[in-house]
């Protein structure tokens, strides 16, 4: 059983009950208000989740600690289920200032960042607070702070999850039992390698595709976080759910450059600190989502199947070798040897 890693940050709650913040009853029933129209700044920002997502719940989060700490001179404007478009399209909108924040996976970003390819090496972390150490750490921080050269300040890394494996009839336990096995993957050229170097059959797919791919035997298999595996439904057609926790997914939370040097330092700083404390509130939802969503999936029958560390270690090496080629070429040796110190030393 995958146990919860909810947290307590008791300093966050009592500056919000000391804020009064009568908006985050707001955020968690989904409802996002429209701004003060005689704010000074407004801030506009979207996103692909729906509304009922632990993402938008941060965003409207973030939304009343700017809004109450700076008494109204910023107002936050939320905008969901895509209405800017995908991760790329945000992107370029905060590049442009028509959104003057976003929130993309990191293998978008990649296309910009190179570096943000990194984090697509599998089996990097043994737990979800190594994972958090790693991308917190000074290391971490310079490949954000690479966005700089792009027109944006990178401010924090959100929370998106580890992903798992999951099969319509394989109960998986080593990398022989992927043999052959017709894996969804994304199209990423960093995934689609390890799990060949494995043995399996990596296939991209659309995402809309999945479903109907899975139940009719067109792929046996795909991977994703666990919340998404449960809202997109896909343990209806899948009889295992393999926690193998191959890969963590940060979600780079960015800002326009020109409009957070626009501001005036103190709230440079509110800014600043709000999306720290909202990636820790993200975190906390991201973990709460993950267990609820494996309750759902064993209360439908699915099998879920928790792999031992040395399980998982079984995999580690001929993925991470096959992903690091490819990636080594994108940013250099010297990179992948400075993200294993890191990782090694937030362990």
């Amino acid at each position: 059983m995958l146990e919860s890693l909810a947290r307590t940050r008791v300093h966050r709650r009592t500056l919000l009950a000391a804020m009064g913040l009568s908006g985050v009853a707001a955020s968690l029933a989904g409802c996002a208000p429209e701004g003060r129209s005689d704010a000074e700044f407004t801030i506009t920002a979207g996103h692909g989740a729906t509304v009922d997502h632990f993402h938008h719940t941060s965003y409207l989060y973030f939304r009343d600690l700017i809004q109450e700490g700076s008494n109204g001179r910023i107002s936050v404007k939320v905008h969901p289920n895509g209405v800017f478009g995908g991760d790329r399209e945000v992107i370029e909108h905060v590049q442009l200032n028509n959104l003057q924040v976003g929130l993309p996976s990191a293998a978008p970003l990649a296309a910009f960042i190179p570096q943000m390819n990194l984090w697509e090496i599998p089996f990097l972390f043994n737990s979800a607070e190594h994972a958090y150490a790693t991308v917190d750490s000074a290391f971490g921080q310079s490949i954000l702070d690479r966005a700089d050269q792009f027109g944006m300040v990178g401010l924090a890394y959100w929370d998106n999850g580890f992903r798992n494996l999951t099969t319509r009839s394989t109960r998986v336990e080593g990398p022989a039992d992927v043999e052959n096995l017709s894996i969804r993957t994304l199209e990423n050229t960093a995934h689609i390698r390890a799990w060949q170097a494995v043995g399996a059959n990596p296939t991209p797919m659309a995402f809309g595709e999945v479903y109907v791919g899975l139940q009719q035997g067109t792929i046996q298999a795909q991977e994703n976080p666990l919340p998404l595996i449960e809202s997109q439904r896909f343990y209806e057609v899948q009889q295992y759910v393999v926690l193998t926790r191959h890969l963590y997914n940060p979600s780079p939370f960015l800002m326009n450059r020109d409009f957070y040097s626009g501001l005036p330092s103190s709230l440079q700083d509110l800014v600043s600190q709000a999306a720290l404390d909202t990636r820790d509130y993200c975190r906390d939802l991201g973990e709460q989502a993950d267990q609820s969503a494996l309750e759902t999936i064993q209360d439908a029958g699915v099998e879920v199947v928790e792999l031992e560390q040395s399980q998982r270690e079984a995999f580690a090496p001929q993925m991470q070798r096959a992903a690091e080629g490819y990636i080594e070429a994108l940013v250099g040796q010297s990179m992948v040897e400075q993200l294993y110190s890191a990782v090694e030393e937030a362990a």
